[in-house]
């Protein structure tokens, strides 16, 4: 009954939205360290992109995450719950995660220019007096979970957000699908998926957008110690470029130490270090703009927390 309200809802207003190619980037800047680390391929449910990455699933676990992006201009946390439940036997993980997004010194020159009549901006019309800074907010959750059917898996996201933004503010809602087929003896995945299929952002003003959907494609694929992945995608509408990411990781068994390495249509490069504590894994990821960007470079710390190694320990210890 609820997810009928919600498509009523979205429905209703996408008849007078205006569509947008950007949007949702709340959540693509959540990224943890893990997956911006193998170039923003979606390895992973925590702080991915791909809702059928959930079959990895293997425990119920707690994430935390924090990104400098470009040198502290902009500051993206997040904290994510993984829940892992067994309903009639199969999977059945739900994936919460509450992040938020945050830019602040934004230079507001609305008021700055005090126009003679001629409608030409001249330098002695402008009052630096009445530049002021603004700020920019936003807080997005994210709901995931799947369903398998023998080795293809459909996985769903719903993603509320709010915004404000000087005096302005929105409330929009999207959702992502996305399909994964595992072959190999599970080695190999291949997926497909459609981020924002369906989404509304509305206004204070009255403006209502919809964002233009994102599909991508890919796959990793498992070999011994290294992992190897890459996926391309672009928007269904307008001329869109191709976006793509592609990236290793290098983890041996029983080994501590995690290495990662991948580049993106957005970054020149990225590097990242895990380290697997069995209990807690901690990770960093390096991600170095073009050689052509004014931008800074950003960097990621993501933890993981395994609930359920972390109970047993405590079991353990416990007098």
């Amino acid at each position: 009954m609820v997810v009928r309200i919600i498509l009523f809802f979205i429905f209703a207003n996408l008849g007078g939205a205006e569509t947008v190619q950007y949007g949702g980037g709340i959540f693509l800047d959540a990224q943890d360290a893990r997956n911006a680390g193998m170039g923003g391929y979606s390895i992973s449910i925590a702080g991915g992109r791909n809702p059928a990455m959930l079959i990895h699933a293997q425990e119920p676990s707690i994430y935390f995450s924090s990104k400098d992006k470009f040198a502290g201009l902009s500051r993206v946390s997040s904290v994510s719950y993984l829940h892992y439940g067994m309903k009639q036997g199969n999977q059945s993980p739900i994936y919460i995660s509450i992040v938020n997004r945050s830019v602040e010194n934004i230079f507001d020159t609305r008021s700055a220019w005090l126009d003679n009549g001629n409608s030409t901006p001249e330098i002695g019309e402008i009052n630096y007096y009445n530049i002021k800074d603004i700020s920019q907010n936003e807080l997005g959750l994210k709901v995931a979970f799947f369903r398998r059917y023998n080795s293809f898996v459909l996985g769903t996201c719903l993603k509320p957000t709010y915004t404000s933004l000087a005096d302005y503010s929105a409330w929009g809602i999207s959702g992502d699908i996305a399909a994964l087929v595992q072959l190999f003896e599970k080695k190999m995945d291949i997926t497909i998926r459609v981020e924002d299929i369906i989404s509304i952002n509305k206004w204070s003003t009255g403006r209502n957008e919809t964002i233009i959907p994102l599909i991508t494609a890919g796959g990793q694929i498992q070999l011994a110690s290294l992992l190897l992945g890459i996926e391309m995608g672009s928007h269904v509408m307008g001329n869109s470029p191709l976006n793509y990411n592609a990236g290793f990781e290098f983890h041996q068994q029983d080994e501590i130490v995690i290495f990662r390495g991948g580049i993106s249509h957005n970054h020149l490069f990225s590097v990242g270090i895990g380290l697997n504590l069995k209990m807690i894994q901690i990770d960093y990821a390096y991600l170095h703009p073009p050689k052509n960007s004014p931008f800074e470079p950003s960097q990621i710390v993501s933890v993981g927390i395994f609930l359920e190694k972390f109970d047993w320990t405590r079991g353990k210890i416990t007098p």
